[in-house]
């Protein structure tokens, strides 16, 4: 199926759940579930295969992975739903139960027609992991069950399966230390940053473990660096992985320069914003006439203030900043903006 443009939030992740090793790492430190011990390590390989549906290809993202256990001929299909909306979606269960029917349609569409007859075919396991990098907590039942009316009473007739739930935000020191990919580490820690601030502390912190890392890992973190560059400063000529090797003084200076860059790209998308409502409203008022009338005058006012504040936010989405940073900037409520967001 095919996607919509993505998320810059959703990008640097998807590039992350690339690398083979920082994905069995989520999977041996994170999901730990018994089963994981038996995967096949040289059979995993992720699938080209994308099965987003239209209606949340501007919401999410996804990643496929297939893998072989040790003993037997067991297949498993690992499949990982990138959730980066700033609040939960209700509808989740029934979205990975969507899915995982497109997954096993495609798996049975593919296999030869004498080999599905068979009384001995099997479809492969399907594994539902939501990695979730939102900033409020997640409070969706993983049972897919709970989405039917009633499931209490009608027990193990309902159909049923649970998701892996992996919030990037609940990983504390700990948890974050104990994890094998040290990519992976680094990405969560990054998804735990809130400001332009913590990224770069987070950078400085950390720059040993970032500058160990191999040349294929190192690539995912140059993406990481660019997107945030992109979503933070607005400078596409500022390379953000110089903070890997500078000193102390230095880092603080290009802090200050990463902050001012970050305050004149908000006033610039603003300012055209502004300007981008104020032409839509000359034109509707040279459509409707001249003023009637200081009552209607102030209406109009407060209209026009209204109509600014979603221009700037259109054009800050279409910047990819996240939808806390367009909170802050418009005064916008998260609905107004994850609304304008299938707009834009």
């Amino acid at each position: 199926m095919s996607k919509g443009t993505e998320n810059p939030h959703d990008v640097r992740i998807k590039e992350l759940f690339h690398d083979e090793k920082a994905f069995m790492s989520l999977l041996k430190d994170v999901v730990k579930s018994k089963w994981v011990e038996d995967i096949d390590e040289g059979s995993l390989k992720r699938k080209p295969n994308s099965y987003i549906l239209p209606d949340f290809s501007d919401k999410e993202s996804d990643v496929v992975y297939e893998a072989m256990l040790k003993k037997g001929k067991e297949r498993i299909i690992f499949y990982v739903l990138l959730e980066h909306q700033s609040r939960v979606d209700y509808r989740m269960g029934y979205r990975l139960l969507l899915y995982i029917v497109e997954i096993v349609r495609d798996y049975y569409n593919q296999a030869e027609e004498k080999e599905r007859s068979r009384r001995a075919f099997r479809f492969p396991a399907v594994v539902p992991i939501v990695f979730y990098t939102g900033r409020r907590k997640w409070t969706v039942p993983v049972r897919v069950r709970e989405i039917f009316e009633g499931y209490e009473r009608f027990g193990e007739s309902l159909l049923n399966f649970e998701y892996v739930l992996v919030e990037a935000k609940e990983f504390d020191e700990e948890s974050l230390g104990s994890i094998e990919s040290k990519l992976l580490e680094m990405m969560i820690r990054f998804e735990q940053s809130q400001s332009l601030d913590d990224v770069m502390e987070t950078i400085s912190k950390h720059r040993k473990k970032i500058i160990e890392l191999s040349d294929r890992e190192k690539r995912v973190i140059d993406v990481a660096f660019k997107i945030f560059n992109q979503v933070y400063s607005g400078n596409k000529e500022f390379d953000m992985s110089k903070i890997l090797y500078a000193n102390g003084k230095e880092v603080e200076g290009m802090l200050v320069d990463l902050r001012n860059n970050t305050l004149r790209e908000k006033r610039k998308i603003r300012a055209e914003g502004r300007a981008e409502g104020r032409a839509e409203g000359e034109a509707k008022g040279e459509a409707r006439g001249e003023a009637r009338g200081e009552a209607r005058g102030r209406a109009e006012g407060e209209k026009k203030a209204y109509e600014d504040k979603i221009a700037i936010a259109k054009r800050a989405l279409r910047k990819g900043l996240c939808v806390d940073d367009i909170v802050e900037l418009t005064e916008l409520t998260h609905k107004e903006i994850e609304e304008l967001r299938g707009e834009t």
